[in-house]
């Protein structure tokens, strides 16, 4: 990599120390110009013009490859959505609930990755349990297991916890839910750009991911991947045009997609799916695996740092097999919102974490553009801020 040229494409890190990719990626100057470029092509030709049209659509197209290289799965099992929420919806829609039924999350969920499972609650009396994230992989799989019951009906989990950035057994957990009959759906929003996924090695029968986080892509755009088993048997909830084709004659017959197009509905964004492309492609050239061993260079400086400052509490894992790129940490009894306050006021941004419990902190995002000059800059300023509230 170089890290030099790296940055230049991100002029926010001229900016700020920018340590929130966990929350949204800053886009790079290629991208957005290219987005720029798109909507000034079809504003001057005209966006239902067939060239213009077809050119869009192709690469939209195009991004769908690219995702489904990605994550290794056939192009055909992609779905676009327009966030993570989305595809859970999907989900938790397109399958029958009845009463007593029980859904397992985490302890540690984002909003977007328990509130479908909580309104299935609420509407069929489905029970939503949940199992408590744990720094030793076997004592998360035995305390999952333990849960798991003839009532279980799905599995839905962060790949990477949203908090504390635990990356989770995922091939692991779909062993054991298979074995019981149990579907699993992860929540990609913490995983997909920071390390190599492969979704068929994997196995599970959903993954809901965004572009604007870990993948640099901008807004709005997201993706979620259908186990090809689950195409025929996920029911269409919300659907509409070109999710199918309408019979226009009397019958009114609508024939679905045989692929996972048909839960896509409604009209997209079509350069901003280019983007997404666009993210793909360049990750993928810098290679997400050096990506990793960058992000994974960086984590461990951070951490080693924090170690040595007083009444720092570390709130990530230190097991190596569950560390990613997120590393949270509470300071004393100085509540997230004002860490991260105090940090913004020189020019650190970071996020707020475990703000609504009782060892709130705040989360970093050490992503491979990040430096170690910036690193050093927080912790000077996790040092300063601990000696300013003794």
């Amino acid at each position: 990599m170089n890290l030099d040229e790296i940055r230049r494409n991100f002029p926010v890190l001229s900016n700020s120390i920018y340590l929130n990719t966990g929350g949204t990626g800053p886009i790079s100057i290629n991208i957005a110009k290219e987005i720029q470029n798109i909507y000034e092509y079809a504003r001057d030709y005209g966006p239902d013009t067939p060239k213009v049209k077809s050119d869009l659509e192709g690469r939209m197209e195009d991004t769908r490859h690219l995702t489904a290289d990605f994550l290794n799965v056939p192009i055909s099992s992609i779905a676009f959505t327009r966030a993570i929420s989305e595809g859970m919806n999907i989900v938790a829609h397109g399958m029958n609930w009845n009463e007593g039924d029980e859904i397992i999350v985490s302890s540690e969920e984002h909003p977007s990755g328990i509130m479908p499972w909580l309104n299935l609650r609420d509407k069929f009396g489905v029970k939503v349990v949940k199992v408590k994230i744990s720094d030793d992989k076997n004592t998360f799989l035995n305390e999952l297991d333990d849960l798991i019951n003839k009532n279980t009906k799905l599995i839905s989990l962060s790949h990477v916890t949203t908090d504390t950035g635990h990356k989770l057994p995922a091939k692991e957990i779909c062993d054991l839910a298979h074995q019981n009959g149990v579907a699993v759906i992860f929540d990609g929003a913490q995983s997909v750009g920071q390390f190599p996924i492969d979704l068929i090695d994997i196995g599970c029968d959903f993954y809901s991911f965004t572009a604007h986080k870990w993948l640099l892509g901008g807004w709005g755009v997201a993706g979620f991947y259908v186990n090809p088993e689950w195409i025929d048997k996920l029911n269409i909830s919300w659907t509409g045009a070109y999710a199918g084709v309408w019979d226009r004659g009397l019958k009114d017959d609508v024939v679905y997609e045989t692929t996972a197009h048909k839960f896509e509905f409604g009209g997209r964004q079509k350069p901003l799916y280019i983007a997404m492309g666009l993210a793909i492609e360049y990750i993928n050239s810098l290679g997400i695996n050096n990506i990793e061993k960058r992000v994974s260079k960086l984590t461990e400086k951070l951490k080693s740092g924090l170690a040595d400052i007083p009444n720092v509490i570390m709130r990530s894992p230190n097991n190596l097999d569950f560390c990613t790129g997120i590393v949270t940490f509470s300071l004393g009894k100085l509540h997230g919102d004002q860490l991260s306050e105090e940090m913004l006021n020189r020019n650190i941004l970071g996020r707020p974490s475990l703000r609504h419990t009782n060892i709130s902190g705040i989360r970093i995002s050490t992503a491979f553009f990040n430096n170690e000059n910036e690193l050093d800059s927080v912790l000077n300023a996790v040092y300063d801020i601990s000696n300013s509230f003794k």
